[in-house]
Parts: C-alpha cells; sequence; structure tokens
C-alpha cells in the first residue's frame, strides 16, 4: 500500500505497515485470533485482516479507537455522504450553539472557526453520529478537519504555532463545513467499502481489570507496540482532536489527560509502593542517580514501569496458555539518560511467567518526526522485536 498523506493518517511514533505486515507474517501461523491492546493507528490489526484473521483492539485514546473502526470496518460512502450532507446543512442552519468548554481554544482557532464547530458538535450529537459505521467515517472526517482548519503548524504530529504557522495561517478563517465533505471522500476511496470480517475495537484503559470481562474471551495472539516513556505525551499529540470530540464520543478530557501510559502529568508516584520503587531501582540502577539530579524524569519512569505492570498482567488475563505475546519497542532518551525500554518491559513479562522464544531489531527508517526546534528530544532509531510464550 503507498504511503497515505500526513493528515490523512496522522499518529504519533505509528508502526510503519512494513514491519506490522512482517510480525503478523512471521507469528500467527496457528492464531485464531489477534488482539493489539496498544491499537493506535491500527496497522497490526489491518495486517491481520488483510490474512483474514480475526482481530481485536484496545486503545485508551478515542481517537485512536474512532479511526481503527473506520479503518477495520469500512463504510458505505453513499449513505456517510447522506449523513455528511445532514451534518454540515444543520451546522449551517442553526443560529448558535452551546460553547465548547476549552480555555485554550481561542489560541488554536479564530472566533468563526471555533463558533461553526461548536454548531457541527450540537448537530452531530443530534444526529447521533457515534453509532454506526457511516456515522463514525463522518465523525473521523470531522476529527481530521481541526488541525487542518486550526492555527497549528501543519507539518507536525504534536500540534504547536510556529513562525511559518503563523505566516502561513494567522488571521485566516478555515471553514470546516467545507473541509469535511472533502475529507469523507478522501476516506472513501481508502475505507469506503463495508467489510464482512468486522474487527472489535474497545475504547479502555488496560491497567484496568474490567478489560477480561470487556473482552469475554481469551485470544491465541497479542501483537502490540506499547508506549514509551515520555517519548510523545500523546494527550499533547490529541488536545485539539479531542477537546473538539468531546460529547460526541463516550470520554472526558479532563480525565483523559492524566491517564495515558508515559505521560508527563499529573502526581506523578501517586500510589506506587515503596517496594515498587526499590523493585524499579534493582531493574534499572541508573535510577537512584536519576531521582538525585532529575527527579521528575525518574518519576516518570517510575510511574511507566508501574502502569506497564498493570497493563501485562491485563495481557496476561486475556491471553490463552501457550498463546503468543510479541512486544515491539526501542529505547528513549529522558534527562539525558538513555534507557533501554524494551529491556525493562522483557524483564517485567519474565517476572510474569512469559518465556521468550525470538527476538530481532528492526531500523526505523521512515517515521515522520516534527520539525527541528528547541528542546526536541532524542528520536528513536531503532526498535526490537521480542517474542514469547504464555507458558503459565
Amino acid at each position: 500500500m503507498s504511503a497515505l498523506p500526513t493528515y490523512i493518517d496522522r499518529y504519533p511514533a505509528k508502526m510503519v505497515a512494513s514491519l506490522a505486515e512482517k510480525l503478523v507474517s512471521r507469528y500467527t501461523a496457528t492464531c485464531t485470533e489477534l488482539l493489539d491492546p496498544f491499537c493506535g493507528s491500527a496497522a497490526i490489526l489491518a495486517a491481520g485482516q488483510q490474512r483474514g484473521i480475526p482481530v481485536a483492539g484496545i486503545d485508551i485514546n478515542p481517537y485512536a479507537v474512532l479511526l481503527s473502526k473506520v479503518k477495520l470496518q469500512g463504510f458505505d460512502l453513499e449513505l456517510a455522504r447522506h449523513l455528511c450532507s445532514c451534518l454540515t446543512r444543520r451546522a449551517n442552519f442553526l443560529r448558535e450553539a452551546p460553547p465548547i468548554d476549552w480555555r485554550a481554544k481561542d489560541y488554536w482557532f479564530t472566533a468563526g472557526t471555533i463558533q461553526k464547530y461548536e454548531k457541527l458538535n450540537l448537530a452531530a450529537r443530534e444526529l447521533g453520529l457515534s453509532r454506526n459505521r457511516e456515522g463514525r467515517a463522518v465523525l473521523l472526517a470531522y476529527a481530521l478537519s481541526i488541525r487542518r482548519c486550526s492555527r497549528a503548524d501543519q507539518r507536525s504530529p504534536k500540534p504547536f504555532i510556529s513562525k511559518q504557522a503563523i505566516k502561513c495561517r494567522k488571521g485566516l478563517y478555515f471553514d470546516p463545513t467545507r473541509e469535511i465533505p472533502a475529507l469523507l471522500e478522501k476516506l472513501g476511496k481508502l475505507y469506503g467499502v463495508p467489510k464482512r470480517l468486522g474487527a472489535r475495537v474497545f475504547c479502555a484503559d488496560l491497567r484496568s481489570p474490567k478489560i477480561p470481562v470487556k473482552m469475554s474471551v481469551s485470544v491465541s495472539h497479542i501483537m502490540t507496540s506499547p508506549p514509551y516513556i515520555n517519548a510523545q505525551d500523546y494527550f499533547r499529540n490529541f488536545k485539539l482532536e479531542l477537546h473538539l470530540l468531546e460529547g460526541l464520543l463516550p470520554f472526558e478530557t479532563s480525565d483523559l489527560k492524566y491517564r495515558f501510559i508515559g505521560t508527563e502529568r499529573g502526581e506523578l508516584l501517586r500510589g506506587i509502593k515503596d517496594e515498587t520503587v526499590q523493585s524499579h531501582r534493582a531493574m534499572l540502577p541508573q535510577l537512584k542517580e536519576m531521582e538525585s539530579t532529575h527527579p521528575w524524569h525518574a518519576a516518570i519512569v517510575h510511574r511507566y514501569l508501574a502502569d506497564m505492570s498493570c497493563a501485562f498482567d491485563s495481557m496476561k488475563a486475556l491471553l490463552k496458555k501457550n498463546g503468543v505475546l510479541v512486544v515491539v519497542c526501542g529505547d528513549n532518551l529522558v534527562g539525558g539518560y538513555r534507557i533501554a525500554t524494551w529491556k525493562l518491559l522483557n524483564a517485567l513479562l519474565q517476572r510474569r511467567g512469559f518465556v521468550q522464544f525470538d527476538q530481532f531489531g528492526d531500523e526505523i527508517e521512515c517515521r515522520n518526526v516534527p520539525p527541528q526546534r528547541k528542546g526536541h528530544k532524542g528520536l528513536i532509531k531503532r526498535e526490537v522485536v521480542s517474542a514469547f510464550l504464555n507458558s503459565k
């Protein structure tokens, strides 16, 4: 498949299709259902679906779940066009709508643009777009229009207002009611056919003990690329979309912003026991030094390891005995310290009785990165694929 335009398939640190296809080809000979519990932009699930494997995904990010559902379930383009027309007509007809409750909205959007989004938001709720495939396709076109109608730099996966953006976009009015139908047409060329082999995709926190109940049955294979330690602030990457999708999908932005694994937000050490901290220091000896020199960064690492431990407990509960777990991860630069994140994750898995049977490295050649600017973090150049059996 040829590369998609960045604004159609924008997702931070997403897995390239060639690696996803390689993993599915290498490890799924006996697969009866493939689960990606950090499904993101659905690269792994799409590769599995192309081979006729039943697939399921979980992600805490409502935008990721919306994107994955549209990709994997498809939609009827004619019906979606009709819904889109109803949406834009209704929004243009409305004289006023409840304001979007976000203090920063006037920084990112002109007054005319944000007023139009408020009308679109009300019209979308009236139409109940999240209830079916065609409505979700229109919602995805709505979500994709948000960055394009903002003042943000269009080159970066992380929204910021650069000198170039100020020069090219300041004071311009962008009309989302014109942008959304055009984006729907592009989505229609990619995904505009309903698919028989529908995927199950859930918006959920993998640290929750309710995850196995929600899935209802265990799976034979789990394949995923977990979040990195502070490599991407996933909330910041999607804050424009999430604030304008609130009320259209079942989530609250104020709660979600602190729950992404790998975050730098909130009370990072809250709820982490002293024995857990000691265990992390044993796994990563440089942590003790980090606690003295870079205490905030050390807290990020402690939070990440505690969260990934909970996530791996859920994965173990979801995976059949002797099922296959494949994890893709690289290393990180945190507070000036190079951390082999993949080694830490492998150690957490081995503590839970997973037995490694394969491993190889994969060089990252074509990952899109933000424009160079002050404070830009180290780029992940190489990832490690580790495969395990759930032996206990």
